[in-house]
């Protein structure tokens, strides 16, 4: 289990604990304030997945506050056009978490608006990076919602918004800065999540051990 100071000293970044789920709630609704109902992580479905897989949930705290948390499950590399119910057994992962998953995929994390800025989701991808080299897996897999085309959704489809950002024409606040954390683009998912304002669509990207290559799941 995790228990370290963030790389500045000011917070601290450790495993989740059941004691966390009710704030790891607060954060998800607050991060994420556009995404269905249907489709927010709730504490009692925080609380599984730490029962089902605890070393794979993170929190960063300022003394006793969660200010920002990451939830994993232990998958086989995913289908391409798979959704994020799918992915996550419908929020509770009991039946989608593999215990022997060579990949780590990351189904959520969020920084609360106020501690943004300060590279608190590179802690935690970072973290999760040294798990994956502990149980010996292959690497990360996340599918970053393009939150950033709320601002272009009137000027062009969201299958173009991804194309620029896939060419660095464009940036986006999720998707820019994973992919400068050390993920790699694979491909959109055009109906991942029902979230209009980021046209229910995200980015699925890996980020593999050095030497182990995911193109042959992609071909």
């Amino acid at each position: 289990m995790i228990h370290k100071k963030t790389k500045d000293g000011k917070y601290t970044l450790r495993t989740a604990t059941p004691a966390d789920a009710e704030q790891m709630e607060v954060v998800q609704r607050i991060c994420f304030p556009t995404l269905a109902s249907h489709e927010l992580l709730t504490k009692a479905h925080f609380a599984n997945h730490i029962r089902v897989f605890p070393e794979g949930q993170f929190v960063i705290t300022d003394c006793d506050k969660v200010i920002a948390s990451s939830s994993t499950l232990r998958i086989t590399f995913p289908k391409l056009d798979h959704t994020f119910m799918e992915v996550t057994d419908n929020l509770w992962i009991t039946n989608s978490h593999i215990p022997n998953g060579e990949w780590l995929y990351q189904f959520d994390i969020g920084v609360l608006p106020a501690y943004r800025g300060q590279k608190l989701s590179t802690e935690l991808y970072n973290t999760q990076q040294e798990l994956v080299k502990s149980l010996d897996m292959k690497g990360q897999i996340l599918v970053g919602m393009t939150i950033g085309y709320a601002r272009y959704k009137d000027q062009f489809s969201i299958e173009t918004y991804c194309e620029k950002l896939k060419n660095n024409e464009l940036t986006d606040p999720t998707i820019t800065p994973q992919r400068k954390a050390g993920f790699e683009w694979v491909q959109p998912i055009y109906h991942y999540l029902d979230d209009p304002t980021a046209g229910n669509c995200s980015v699925l990207m890996v980020w593999p051990l050095d030497g182990v290559s995911f193109q042959e799941y992609i071909e």
